[in-house]
């Protein structure tokens, strides 16, 4: 995908591991703010790369006025979270970091994502425990943002706050370029596990984002739930998608709410990448919100 860059370079950085990735759109006040919240992590970033999809002519100049490296590149067009995946092909960290524009990390999140990727090699990926900005309270998602005070496995990490090691196997197509916001961390989980590595939730690594929880309903829900549907569609292993798509056969004979019609259309038109179906169950959860309720009771009775 062709597209401009605006390097603005800096000569105080200090940390050589650690690249920050963020996609913004006509946010220039809010980016800023993040920006300087950055600013004050214990270990800086080697680099700051902005995705900016709405070509602000204002921004590289304010940028100018923060004292550490920032790459801005421009798309084409608008392209969404998918921005990311020309962020990561620029990176040069030995990890990654995401955030969203209006989300930053606690001072020390950075050291700590990075001691924990330095401490365990078959770290692929790490979510970070979200905190609402304005109140200090945890949010309370029990996938994204569980309540619990040590690391587990996971495939939820929120994209307002994640980071993964940079490997040279992962696919150009990171995030899947048809999700514009909302589960394109799903992916970039699955081609983490894809080449062997553990996804971790890690509750001492903290950033902020205002809570978006409490309204996810109406067309936001909508467009989350198709995304959702869209990961399943490539990423299932194909006994998976057979029941998915069986299921949403059986939902619209049922006169219940059903994405059939859409799900069909989908699956003709994308080049599909499954995982193998040890790798694609630990995406049990996703693919049960997308089965019909009698049929998931019957699949969590034989698991």
């Amino acid at each position: 995908m062709p597209l401009k860059n605006t390097a603005v370079q800096y000569p105080n950085f200090t940390c050589q591991t650690a690249s920050v990735c963020i996609v913004t759109f006509k946010r220039d006040d809010i980016l800023l703010k993040s920006l300087s919240y950055l600013l004050e992590s214990t270990v800086q970033p080697m680099e700051i790369l902005v995705v900016d999809n709405s070509h602000s002519l204002e921004l590289p100049a304010q940028l100018r006025r923060l004292s550490m490296p920032i790459h801005v590149i421009y798309p084409d067009e608008n392209i969404g979270c998918a921005g990311l995946n020309l962020a990561f092909a620029q990176a040069t960290g030995k990890y990654v970091f995401c955030f969203d524009d209006d989300s930053f990390p606690a001072s020390d999140c950075l050291e700590k994502a990075i001691r924990a990727f330095e401490e365990n090699q078959s770290l692929g990926m790490i979510g970070f425990k979200i905190y609402d900005p304005e109140t200090r309270l945890p949010w309370h998602d029990p996938w994204w943002n569980p309540d619990c005070a040590t690391s587990c496995p996971t495939v939820f990490c929120p994209g307002c706050g994640l980071a993964f090691r940079l490997d040279s196997r992962l696919p150009p197509e990171m995030c899947m370029e048809d999700i514009p916001s909302q589960a394109h961390e799903l992916s970039m989980a699955a081609e983490m596990i894809r080449l062997g590595y553990v996804v971790e939730f890690r509750p001492e690594c903290i950033a902020y984002h205002p809570d978006n929880t409490m309204n996810y309903v109406g067309i936001k829900s909508r467009n989350g739930n198709r995304n959702q549907m869209r990961f399943l569609i490539r990423y299932a292993d194909a006994i998976s998608l057979g029941l998915l798509l069986f299921s949403q056969c059986l939902s619209a004979i049922c006169s219940r709410q059903n994405d059939a019609a859409f799900a069909f259309r989908y699956l003709w038109s994308v080049k599909r990448r499954p995982l193998y179906r040890q790798l694609a169950r630990q995406f049990r959860d996703v693919f049960l919100w997308h089965i019909h309720p009698r049929l998931a009771q019957f699949l969590s009775l034989c698991a």
